[in-house]
């Protein structure tokens, strides 16, 4: 096998498996055999144990030695935490995107709440992907112009830990009591409508919190990490 090829299939690994974890097919703390994954996803175990290995990196899989692989538990501490740097540094993004931002950004974050808006809530498994999507598209257009790769790098791999906490919440309690639709408008008008960064910072505090209520509220996440 070449090695473009055996990349490839690392890659193909890694995605699945991470996709797995986010959505939370792959529980928190689920210990992770190789061979067994090199079934599921019919994949070369060589392939499964460097994408593993990549996901220890990403904070989504930990390694111990003699133990192998297991994913990554979760906490109520380690939630709360996430959330305040998550509220922190996109608070961070969204004042320089909309110190930065052109028209053309303007347009981009209207464009992706549209889609957001007029995509259907993710009550059901069949709308979950196509919402997941959309939405993930509009709070990456909101700090798309903050000029600092190594901040949408950060907003990203945030979003990434904070989703597989709101995907393993949708799993133990009924639609939220909410009105995410008005919430993401706000964000929306306040960021690329008025320009107003310090209300487009405390907007996206208090989505954040919400979000992070609801999944307190859902009772899987302990006190601390197991």
């Amino acid at each position: 096998m070449s090695i473009s090829a055996s990349k490839s299939l690392t890659s193909q690994a890694f995605e699945r498996i991470r996709n797995d974890i986010l959505l939370g097919t792959l529980r928190p703390s689920e210990r992770l055999k190789i061979q067994a994954l090199s079934e599921r996803y019919e994949i070369g175990a060589t392939a499964v144990r460097e994408a593993l290995s990549r996901l220890v990196t990403d904070g989504l899989v930990e390694s111990e030695d003699q133990k192998g692989f297991c994913v990554s538990p979760v906490s109520q501490s380690d939630l709360i935490d996430l959330t305040e740097t998550r509220i922190a540094i996109e608070g961070m993004a969204i004042r320089k995107a909309i110190e930065h931002g052109n028209l053309d950004w303007e347009a981009q974050v209207l464009s992706s709440f549209h889609r957001l808006s007029r995509t259907p809530p993710p009550t059901t498994i069949e709308n979950h992907a196509a919402w997941a999507l959309a939405h993930r598209q509009f709070h990456e257009a909101m700090v798309s112009q903050c000029g600092s790769p190594w901040l949408l790098r950060l907003c990203a791999m945030l979003y990434d830990k904070s989703e597989r906490y709101r995907n393993l919440a949708e799993r133990s309690t009924r639609p939220e009591e909410r009105d995410t639709a008005a919430e993401h408008r706000e964000l929306m008008q306040a960021i690329a409508m008025e320009r107003n960064a310090d209300k487009a910072v405390a907007l996206i505090g208090t989505h954040f919190r919400a979000t992070t209520d609801v999944i307190l509220h859902a009772g899987f996440v302990k006190t601390s990490a197991a």
